[in-house]
Protein backbone atom coordinates (compact mmCIF):
# COMPACT_ATOMS: atom_id res chain seq x y z
CA UNK A 1 0.00 0.00 0.00
CA UNK A 2 1.64 3.56 -1.17
CA UNK A 3 2.11 6.11 1.28
CA UNK A 4 1.27 9.92 0.16
CA UNK A 5 3.14 12.36 0.86
CA UNK A 6 1.76 15.80 2.98
CA UNK A 7 1.73 18.38 1.33
CA UNK A 8 1.07 22.11 3.42
CA UNK A 9 -1.92 24.11 1.84
CA UNK A 10 0.50 27.72 3.25
CA UNK A 11 3.75 26.74 1.91
CA UNK A 12 1.72 25.87 -1.75
CA UNK A 13 -0.47 29.11 -1.72
CA UNK A 14 1.29 31.25 0.81
CA UNK A 15 -1.76 32.74 1.88
CA UNK A 16 -4.63 32.27 3.68
CA UNK A 17 -8.50 32.56 3.69
CA UNK A 18 -8.60 32.00 0.18
CA UNK A 19 -12.27 31.08 -1.32
CA UNK A 20 -11.03 29.04 -4.44
CA UNK A 21 -13.01 26.45 -6.75
CA UNK A 22 -12.54 22.78 -5.22
CA UNK A 23 -10.17 20.88 -6.73
CA UNK A 24 -9.92 17.10 -7.04
CA UNK A 25 -6.96 15.62 -8.96
CA UNK A 26 -6.93 11.65 -9.03
CA UNK A 27 -3.10 10.41 -10.18
CA UNK A 28 -1.77 6.51 -10.81
CA UNK A 29 -4.69 5.18 -10.71
CA UNK A 30 -6.70 6.71 -8.37
CA UNK A 31 -3.60 6.20 -5.37
CA UNK A 32 -3.33 9.82 -4.60
CA UNK A 33 -5.85 12.73 -5.00
CA UNK A 34 -4.22 16.18 -3.30
CA UNK A 35 -7.80 17.49 -1.92
CA UNK A 36 -7.70 14.91 0.67
CA UNK A 37 -4.52 16.18 2.42
CA UNK A 38 -6.07 19.83 2.55
CA UNK A 39 -6.43 21.07 -0.47
CA UNK A 40 -9.75 21.52 -0.22
CA UNK A 41 -10.16 25.26 -1.36
CA UNK A 42 -14.19 25.58 -1.95
CA UNK A 43 -14.22 26.47 1.72
CA UNK A 44 -14.49 30.34 2.51
CA UNK A 45 -14.36 32.19 5.89
CA UNK A 46 -16.25 31.46 9.06
CA UNK A 47 -19.29 33.51 9.69
CA UNK A 48 -21.02 33.66 13.08
CA UNK A 49 -24.51 33.43 13.79
CA UNK A 50 -25.70 34.16 17.41
CA UNK A 51 -28.77 33.59 19.67
CA UNK A 52 -29.10 35.51 22.67
CA UNK A 53 -32.04 37.91 24.79
CA UNK A 54 -31.57 40.48 21.28
CA UNK A 55 -33.61 37.69 19.49
CA UNK A 56 -35.67 35.90 21.98
CA UNK A 57 -38.67 34.09 20.37
CA UNK A 58 -42.24 35.22 20.82
CA UNK A 59 -44.14 32.36 22.36
CA UNK A 60 -47.83 31.42 22.66
CA UNK A 61 -48.34 28.63 24.71
CA UNK A 62 -44.62 27.48 24.82
CA UNK A 63 -44.18 27.22 21.17
CA UNK A 64 -43.28 29.97 18.46
CA UNK A 65 -40.89 30.76 15.78
CA UNK A 66 -38.43 32.80 15.39
CA UNK A 67 -36.45 34.47 11.79
CA UNK A 68 -32.81 35.12 12.22
CA UNK A 69 -30.77 37.82 10.48
CA UNK A 70 -30.02 35.05 7.83
CA UNK A 71 -33.65 34.58 7.20
CA UNK A 72 -33.25 30.58 9.34
CA UNK A 73 -36.38 29.85 10.72
CA UNK A 74 -35.63 28.66 14.35
CA UNK A 75 -38.89 26.78 15.68
CA UNK A 76 -39.56 26.38 19.87
CA UNK A 77 -41.92 23.88 21.14
CA UNK A 78 -42.58 23.34 25.13
CA UNK A 79 -40.30 26.46 25.76
CA UNK A 80 -40.64 29.79 28.03
CA UNK A 81 -39.55 32.94 28.00
CA UNK A 82 -35.89 33.98 29.49
CA UNK A 83 -35.36 37.54 30.36
CA UNK A 84 -31.48 36.63 30.84
CA UNK A 85 -30.86 34.97 27.75
CA UNK A 86 -32.44 33.78 24.62
CA UNK A 87 -35.24 31.10 25.95
CA UNK A 88 -35.87 28.56 28.51
CA UNK A 89 -36.51 25.19 27.39
CA UNK A 90 -38.90 22.67 29.62
CA UNK A 91 -38.46 18.90 30.09
CA UNK A 92 -39.06 17.11 26.43
CA UNK A 93 -39.26 20.51 25.08
CA UNK A 94 -36.55 21.72 22.25
CA UNK A 95 -35.82 24.65 19.78
CA UNK A 96 -33.57 24.27 16.37
CA UNK A 97 -33.55 25.03 12.99
CA UNK A 98 -36.95 24.35 11.43
CA UNK A 99 -37.84 22.23 7.71
CA UNK A 100 -39.54 25.04 6.37
CA UNK A 101 -35.82 26.66 6.20
CA UNK A 102 -35.10 24.16 3.31
CA UNK A 103 -31.51 25.40 3.58
CA UNK A 104 -30.24 25.85 6.92
CA UNK A 105 -27.03 26.55 7.82
CA UNK A 106 -24.06 25.18 5.68
CA UNK A 107 -21.02 23.52 6.80
CA UNK A 108 -21.18 24.13 10.25
CA UNK A 109 -18.04 24.65 11.39
CA UNK A 110 -18.50 24.91 15.05
CA UNK A 111 -21.40 25.18 17.80
CA UNK A 112 -20.96 26.34 21.69
CA UNK A 113 -24.37 26.36 23.97
CA UNK A 114 -23.91 28.38 26.95
CA UNK A 115 -26.71 27.36 29.69
CA UNK A 116 -27.84 26.66 33.12
CA UNK A 117 -29.55 23.95 34.96
CA UNK A 118 -30.40 22.24 38.27
CA UNK A 119 -29.47 18.80 39.27
CA UNK A 120 -29.60 16.54 36.27
CA UNK A 121 -30.85 18.55 33.90
CA UNK A 122 -29.25 17.47 30.14
CA UNK A 123 -28.77 19.64 27.11
CA UNK A 124 -28.40 17.58 23.43
CA UNK A 125 -27.62 18.33 20.45
CA UNK A 126 -29.81 16.85 17.97
CA UNK A 127 -28.67 16.76 13.80
CA UNK A 128 -31.45 15.83 11.01
CA UNK A 129 -30.91 15.65 6.95
CA UNK A 130 -34.17 17.12 6.54
CA UNK A 131 -35.24 19.20 9.83
CA UNK A 132 -37.96 17.12 10.00
CA UNK A 133 -36.00 13.25 11.55
CA UNK A 134 -33.82 13.69 14.47
CA UNK A 135 -31.22 11.91 15.63
CA UNK A 136 -29.07 12.31 18.77
CA UNK A 137 -25.28 13.64 18.49
CA UNK A 138 -24.11 14.56 21.82
CA UNK A 139 -25.08 16.15 25.33
CA UNK A 140 -23.62 18.97 26.04
CA UNK A 141 -21.53 20.66 28.29
CA UNK A 142 -22.35 24.56 28.74
CA UNK A 143 -19.73 27.02 27.32
CA UNK A 144 -17.98 24.38 25.68
CA UNK A 145 -17.64 23.76 21.54
CA UNK A 146 -18.31 20.83 20.16
CA UNK A 147 -17.83 19.41 16.30
CA UNK A 148 -19.84 17.07 16.07
CA UNK A 149 -22.89 19.05 14.28
CA UNK A 150 -19.99 20.18 11.85
CA UNK A 151 -21.59 19.71 7.99
CA UNK A 152 -24.98 19.27 9.34
CA UNK A 153 -27.85 21.96 8.04
CA UNK A 154 -30.17 21.09 10.66
CA UNK A 155 -29.38 21.25 14.69
CA UNK A 156 -31.59 20.86 17.70
CA UNK A 157 -31.53 21.27 21.15
CA UNK A 158 -33.52 19.48 23.81
CA UNK A 159 -34.11 19.08 27.17
CA UNK A 160 -34.35 15.74 28.40
CA UNK A 161 -33.65 14.85 32.12
CA UNK A 162 -35.74 12.28 34.50
CA UNK A 163 -37.41 14.72 36.90
CA UNK A 164 -37.96 17.31 34.26
CA UNK A 165 -35.62 20.52 34.83
CA UNK A 166 -35.72 23.42 33.05
CA UNK A 167 -32.61 24.65 31.17
CA UNK A 168 -31.70 28.55 30.89
CA UNK A 169 -30.07 28.86 27.79
CA UNK A 170 -28.24 32.12 27.71
CA UNK A 171 -26.99 32.16 23.94
CA UNK A 172 -25.98 29.91 20.86
CA UNK A 173 -23.18 30.50 18.93
CA UNK A 174 -22.92 28.89 15.66
CA UNK A 175 -19.91 28.84 12.86
CA UNK A 176 -20.95 28.28 9.47
CA UNK A 177 -19.22 28.85 5.79
CA UNK A 178 -20.81 30.93 3.51
CA UNK A 179 -21.71 29.08 0.41
CA UNK A 180 -24.34 27.16 -1.23
CA UNK A 181 -23.00 22.99 -0.51
CA UNK A 182 -24.99 20.83 -2.36
CA UNK A 183 -27.67 19.94 -0.37
CA UNK A 184 -28.27 18.63 3.50
CA UNK A 185 -27.58 15.34 3.15
CA UNK A 186 -24.47 15.74 0.69
CA UNK A 187 -22.69 18.12 2.73
CA UNK A 188 -22.84 15.55 5.55
CA UNK A 189 -21.61 12.91 3.62
CA UNK A 190 -17.72 11.88 3.39
CA UNK A 191 -18.46 9.50 0.35
CA UNK A 192 -16.84 11.82 -2.25
CA UNK A 193 -13.94 11.49 -4.46
CA UNK A 194 -12.07 14.14 -2.78
CA UNK A 195 -12.13 12.24 0.29
CA UNK A 196 -10.32 9.47 -1.15
CA UNK A 197 -6.89 8.97 0.63
CA UNK A 198 -5.62 5.69 -0.43
CA UNK A 199 -6.59 3.03 -2.62
CA UNK A 200 -4.72 -0.75 -3.48
CA UNK A 201 -3.08 -0.22 -7.22
CA UNK A 202 -5.66 -2.92 -8.11
CA UNK A 203 -8.32 -0.14 -7.61
CA UNK A 204 -9.13 2.95 -9.49
CA UNK A 205 -12.30 5.44 -8.65
CA UNK A 206 -14.56 8.24 -9.61
CA UNK A 207 -17.61 9.88 -9.20
CA UNK A 208 -20.76 8.27 -9.30
CA UNK A 209 -23.75 9.79 -10.08
CA UNK A 210 -26.15 7.21 -11.91
CA UNK A 211 -26.29 4.63 -9.42
CA UNK A 212 -26.74 5.88 -5.71
CA UNK A 213 -28.19 4.42 -2.79
CA UNK A 214 -31.46 3.54 -2.56
CA UNK A 215 -31.76 5.57 0.99
CA UNK A 216 -32.14 8.81 -1.20
CA UNK A 217 -31.14 12.12 -0.99
CA UNK A 218 -28.16 11.46 -2.58
CA UNK A 219 -26.65 12.92 -5.70
CA UNK A 220 -23.07 11.25 -5.81
CA UNK A 221 -21.29 8.66 -4.48
CA UNK A 222 -17.77 6.89 -5.29
CA UNK A 223 -17.40 3.97 -7.54
CA UNK A 224 -14.42 1.70 -7.63
CA UNK A 225 -13.45 -0.39 -10.20
CA UNK A 226 -11.03 -3.69 -9.45
CA UNK A 227 -8.81 -5.60 -11.44
CA UNK A 228 -7.65 -8.22 -9.94
CA UNK A 229 -6.53 -9.67 -6.07
CA UNK A 230 -7.71 -8.37 -2.62
CA UNK A 231 -7.63 -4.20 -1.65
CA UNK A 232 -8.33 -2.12 0.50
CA UNK A 233 -10.18 1.49 0.43
CA UNK A 234 -8.67 4.70 3.26
CA UNK A 235 -11.61 7.66 2.54
CA UNK A 236 -12.54 9.81 4.73
CA UNK A 237 -15.31 11.89 6.24
CA UNK A 238 -14.90 14.94 5.04
CA UNK A 239 -13.31 16.41 8.66
CA UNK A 240 -11.19 15.81 11.88
CA UNK A 241 -12.92 14.40 14.85
CA UNK A 242 -10.99 13.60 18.05
CA UNK A 243 -11.56 9.94 19.30
CA UNK A 244 -13.29 11.30 23.08
CA UNK A 245 -15.91 13.22 20.33
CA UNK A 246 -17.09 10.13 18.77
CA UNK A 247 -16.37 6.99 21.15
CA UNK A 248 -20.11 6.61 21.63
CA UNK A 249 -21.28 7.15 18.34
CA UNK A 250 -21.29 5.23 15.38
CA UNK A 251 -19.81 5.00 11.42
CA UNK A 252 -22.07 4.29 9.03
CA UNK A 253 -22.32 3.93 4.42
CA UNK A 254 -24.06 2.23 2.38
CA UNK A 255 -22.18 -0.18 -0.06
CA UNK A 256 -23.13 -1.60 -3.40
CA UNK A 257 -21.05 -4.63 -4.51
CA UNK A 258 -21.89 -8.10 -5.68
CA UNK A 259 -19.69 -9.39 -2.97
CA UNK A 260 -21.15 -8.91 0.74
CA UNK A 261 -20.89 -12.19 1.75
CA UNK A 262 -17.07 -12.63 2.92
CA UNK A 263 -15.40 -10.96 5.77
CA UNK A 264 -14.76 -7.08 5.80
CA UNK A 265 -12.73 -5.16 7.85
CA UNK A 266 -13.44 -1.44 9.31
CA UNK A 267 -10.56 0.38 11.23
CA UNK A 268 -10.47 4.12 11.46
CA UNK A 269 -7.71 5.97 10.27
CA UNK A 270 -5.80 9.14 10.45
CA UNK A 271 -4.57 9.47 6.71
CA UNK A 272 -3.11 6.39 6.36
CA UNK A 273 -2.09 5.70 9.99
CA UNK A 274 -4.52 2.96 11.58
CA UNK A 275 -5.72 4.64 15.34
CA UNK A 276 -7.97 2.29 16.44
CA UNK A 277 -8.22 -1.36 16.44
CA UNK A 278 -10.28 -3.33 13.36
CA UNK A 279 -13.45 -5.24 13.30
CA UNK A 280 -13.77 -8.13 11.02
CA UNK A 281 -17.18 -8.65 10.12
CA UNK A 282 -16.75 -12.98 9.56
CA UNK A 283 -15.43 -12.98 13.38
CA UNK A 284 -16.94 -9.86 15.03
CA UNK A 285 -21.17 -9.59 15.21
CA UNK A 286 -20.82 -5.66 16.09
CA UNK A 287 -19.91 -5.09 12.29
CA UNK A 288 -23.58 -4.89 11.01
CA UNK A 289 -25.10 -5.41 7.38
CA UNK A 290 -28.13 -4.71 6.25
CA UNK A 291 -29.41 -5.39 2.94
CA UNK A 292 -31.52 -2.73 0.79
CA UNK A 293 -31.81 -3.78 -2.45
CA UNK A 294 -30.39 -3.54 -5.94
CA UNK A 295 -26.83 -5.33 -4.24
CA UNK A 296 -27.26 -2.48 -1.97
CA UNK A 297 -26.34 -2.84 1.81
CA UNK A 298 -26.32 -0.32 4.64
CA UNK A 299 -23.33 -0.70 6.78
CA UNK A 300 -23.02 0.42 10.68
CA UNK A 301 -20.06 -0.45 13.15
CA UNK A 302 -20.30 1.59 16.74
CA UNK A 303 -17.14 3.17 17.84
CA UNK A 304 -17.14 1.57 20.61
CA UNK A 305 -15.82 -1.89 18.61
CA UNK A 306 -13.21 -0.49 18.03
CA UNK A 307 -11.77 1.18 21.37
CA UNK A 308 -12.71 1.85 24.59
CA UNK A 309 -12.53 4.64 27.22
CA UNK A 310 -13.87 2.90 30.47
CA UNK A 311 -11.90 -1.12 30.47
CA UNK A 312 -9.60 -2.61 32.44
CA UNK A 313 -8.66 -4.62 35.30
CA UNK A 314 -5.96 -6.18 37.37
CA UNK A 315 -4.67 -3.58 40.09
CA UNK A 316 -1.01 -4.26 40.37
CA UNK A 317 -0.65 -6.63 37.62
CA UNK A 318 0.59 -4.73 35.18
CA UNK A 319 -2.40 -2.53 34.52
CA UNK A 320 -1.19 0.98 36.77
CA UNK A 321 -2.97 3.54 35.38
CA UNK A 322 -7.03 3.71 34.19
CA UNK A 323 -7.47 3.05 30.49
CA UNK A 324 -8.14 4.26 28.12
CA UNK A 325 -4.27 4.77 27.34
CA UNK A 326 -2.42 8.09 27.62
CA UNK A 327 -4.32 10.52 25.12
CA UNK A 328 -5.86 8.28 23.54
CA UNK A 329 -9.56 10.49 23.92
CA UNK A 330 -7.46 13.44 22.17
CA UNK A 331 -6.20 11.49 19.10
CA UNK A 332 -7.35 12.73 15.97
CA UNK A 333 -9.42 10.89 12.78
CA UNK A 334 -9.93 11.36 9.98
CA UNK A 335 -11.09 8.05 7.97
CA UNK A 336 -11.77 4.98 7.78
CA UNK A 337 -9.83 1.67 6.05
CA UNK A 338 -11.85 -1.04 4.92
CA UNK A 339 -10.63 -3.91 2.61
CA UNK A 340 -13.51 -3.77 -0.05
CA UNK A 341 -13.21 -4.25 -3.52
CA UNK A 342 -15.85 -3.03 -6.76
CA UNK A 343 -17.94 -1.45 -5.49
CA UNK A 344 -19.95 1.63 -4.85
CA UNK A 345 -19.89 3.69 -1.86
CA UNK A 346 -22.23 6.01 -0.40
CA UNK A 347 -23.90 8.26 2.58
CA UNK A 348 -20.13 8.00 5.20
CA UNK A 349 -21.08 9.79 8.29
CA UNK A 350 -20.78 9.47 11.83
CA UNK A 351 -23.97 9.68 13.93
CA UNK A 352 -25.58 8.89 16.87
CA UNK A 353 -28.75 7.07 15.80
CA UNK A 354 -29.24 3.70 17.80
CA UNK A 355 -27.81 0.66 16.41
CA UNK A 356 -27.99 -3.29 17.37
CA UNK A 357 -25.51 -4.18 20.04
CA UNK A 358 -22.69 -6.22 18.68
CA UNK A 359 -19.87 -8.65 20.56
CA UNK A 360 -16.98 -8.04 19.48
CA UNK A 361 -14.76 -11.01 21.44
CA UNK A 362 -12.21 -12.83 19.80
CA UNK A 363 -12.56 -15.92 22.23
CA UNK A 364 -15.22 -17.95 24.11
CA UNK A 365 -13.30 -19.48 27.19
CA UNK A 366 -11.44 -18.13 30.18
CA UNK A 367 -10.08 -19.90 33.54
CA UNK A 368 -11.95 -20.59 36.66
CA UNK A 369 -10.75 -17.79 39.08
CA UNK A 370 -9.95 -15.51 35.98
CA UNK A 371 -11.92 -13.05 34.31
CA UNK A 372 -13.43 -12.59 31.16
CA UNK A 373 -14.04 -8.70 29.48
CA UNK A 374 -17.47 -9.32 27.72
CA UNK A 375 -16.98 -6.89 24.86
CA UNK A 376 -20.63 -5.82 24.04
CA UNK A 377 -20.42 -2.43 21.20
CA UNK A 378 -23.00 0.07 21.82
CA UNK A 379 -23.93 3.51 21.00
CA UNK A 380 -25.43 6.23 22.89
CA UNK A 381 -24.88 7.20 26.37
CA UNK A 382 -24.54 4.53 29.16
CA UNK A 383 -26.35 4.45 32.40
CA UNK A 384 -25.65 1.43 33.22
CA UNK A 385 -24.96 -2.78 31.99
CA UNK A 386 -25.81 -5.80 34.13
CA UNK A 387 -24.55 -9.22 32.89
CA UNK A 388 -26.30 -12.36 34.04
CA UNK A 389 -25.24 -16.27 33.81
CA UNK A 390 -27.57 -18.94 33.44
CA UNK A 391 -25.57 -20.98 35.94
CA UNK A 392 -24.35 -18.35 38.65
CA UNK A 393 -22.39 -21.01 40.40
CA UNK A 394 -19.83 -21.17 37.39
CA UNK A 395 -19.37 -17.43 36.71
CA UNK A 396 -20.74 -13.92 37.68
CA UNK A 397 -20.36 -10.41 36.82
CA UNK A 398 -17.80 -8.46 38.40
CA UNK A 399 -19.39 -5.15 40.20
CA UNK A 400 -17.80 -2.20 38.78
CA UNK A 401 -16.84 -0.65 41.93
CA UNK A 402 -14.57 -4.08 42.66
CA UNK A 403 -10.97 -3.12 43.36
CA UNK A 404 -9.66 -4.62 40.71
CA UNK A 405 -11.64 -2.78 37.88
CA UNK A 406 -10.36 0.23 36.01
CA UNK A 407 -12.72 3.00 35.64
CA UNK A 408 -16.11 1.68 36.82
CA UNK A 409 -16.06 -1.24 33.71
CA UNK A 410 -19.63 -3.35 34.30
CA UNK A 411 -18.40 -5.50 31.30
CA UNK A 412 -16.04 -7.92 33.59
CA UNK A 413 -16.98 -11.90 34.22
CA UNK A 414 -15.57 -14.04 36.82
CA UNK A 415 -15.17 -17.49 36.60
CA UNK A 416 -15.92 -19.59 39.29
CA UNK A 417 -15.69 -23.24 38.60
CA UNK A 418 -15.31 -24.76 35.41
CA UNK A 419 -18.38 -25.37 33.00
CA UNK A 420 -20.59 -24.08 30.22
CA UNK A 421 -23.09 -20.51 30.43
CA UNK A 422 -25.28 -18.08 28.72
CA UNK A 423 -24.23 -14.72 29.26
CA UNK A 424 -26.67 -11.85 28.35
CA UNK A 425 -25.57 -8.59 29.26
CA UNK A 426 -28.25 -5.96 29.56
CA UNK A 427 -27.49 -2.38 28.85
CA UNK A 428 -29.39 0.67 29.76
CA UNK A 429 -28.90 3.51 27.32
CA UNK A 430 -30.24 6.56 27.27
CA UNK A 431 -31.66 8.70 24.07
CA UNK A 432 -33.51 11.87 23.17
CA UNK A 433 -36.94 9.87 23.48
CA UNK A 434 -35.91 8.50 27.06
CA UNK A 435 -33.94 5.75 28.52
CA UNK A 436 -33.99 2.74 26.43
CA UNK A 437 -32.89 -1.10 27.26
CA UNK A 438 -31.21 -3.78 24.60
CA UNK A 439 -29.79 -7.27 25.78
CA UNK A 440 -26.99 -9.20 23.46
CA UNK A 441 -25.85 -13.52 24.68
CA UNK A 442 -23.54 -15.42 24.12
CA UNK A 443 -22.09 -18.40 25.03
CA UNK A 444 -19.25 -19.10 26.93
CA UNK A 445 -17.04 -21.73 28.53
CA UNK A 446 -14.65 -21.52 32.19
CA UNK A 447 -12.12 -24.02 32.12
Amino acid sequence: MRQMKKINLKAVLGISGMALLAVGVALDNGAFNLSNLGLRFSRALDYNITLDNSNSPTLSGGSGIMVDEKSVTWEYSNCASYASGHVTINKDGYFGISSSTGFGYTFVTSLVANFTTTNDGQLWLMTSLDGTNWVEMEQLASGTSTIVANDWRYVRFLDYGPTGNQINISSVSLDYKCQGGINASEDSDGAKVENVIQVSDNLTYATETNDLSPRGNSTQAVRFTKTSGSSSIIIGFGKTYKIGDIAYKKIEFDMQTTNINYGKTLQVMKDTSGVTTSIDSSKHSGYKVTPLEDNWYHIEVAMTNLISLISGYGHGKGIEQDLPAKNVETKEVNAIKINAGACVIDNLRITGEQCDLGLYNNGTSFSAGGVYWFKVSWVGELISCTITVDDDTVAEQVPPDDYEIRNGSPFYIKGLIAGTIVATATLHIATHTGEIIKTISNTLTVQ
